[in-house]
């Protein structure tokens, strides 16, 4: 009888009763059953894909490359790399905050692309965005204890000879006044 040729599909397709069977007694007859095949073929394909085996694990013969079929399947270390990759937020520079307040001077409150495009070119306009909901976060919270400093607290002096003129100017708040005298972790002192 000529025996025709199994592509990876029919390959697969065996291959799931066989180790379904593995420890039935019946397990040729189980398998014809689930591949409706005759006997004389499923045992002629188990014959062949125990050779198979065999010549891979001798290292007489290589693995086939199923990479075709694998194309755009991510496999788990792909994602986990992937996911490591991931670019976290750089912080802004103090001359960038600087700028975002000239910004919010010449453009007003809301106009994020022209204060990206013109002042702070190095961020785009959501990421201006995004910046300028912290800072107006930080400003509002700006009577309660704040946990340390920030660029944030940054704020915008304009003098009254120049008001296109601004500067900025930065109180800074030391960590300990923050926290309201209790000492952070590294600096804290024994007790006796």
């Amino acid at each position: 009888m000529a025996w025709k040729q199994w592509g990876r599909n029919e390959d697969k397709t065996f291959e799931l009763p066989l180790v379904i069977t593995e420890n039935d007694p019946n397990r040729f007859e189980t398998m014809v059953t689930f591949l409706g095949m005759p006997l004389e073929v499923v045992k002629h394909y188990y014959a062949a894909l125990v050779h198979d085996v065999e010549l891979i694990e001798s290292g007489r013969y290589g693995t086939t490359d199923y990479q075709d079929y694998a194309d755009g399947l991510p496999s788990f270390e792909t994602k986990h790399i992937e996911k490591d990759k991931k670019q976290r937020g750089i912080p802004w520079t103090a001359e960038e905050h600087g700028n975002f307040l000239k910004g919010l001077v010449m453009f007003g409150r809301g106009d994020w692309k022209n204060i990206s495009r013109k002042l702070v070119m190095t961020r785009t306009s959501t990421q201006v965005a995004s910046h300028a909901q912290k800072h107006f976060l930080r400003q509002k919270m700006e009577n309660q204890a704040k946990k340390r400093s920030s660029i944030h607290d940054i704020t915008l002096v304009v003098d009254d000879d120049d008001a296109a003129y601004a500067k900025d100017v930065t109180a800074p708040r030391s960590d300990l006044e923050a926290t309201m005298g209790q000492a952070h972790f590294g600096q804290q002192m024994p007790q006796f």
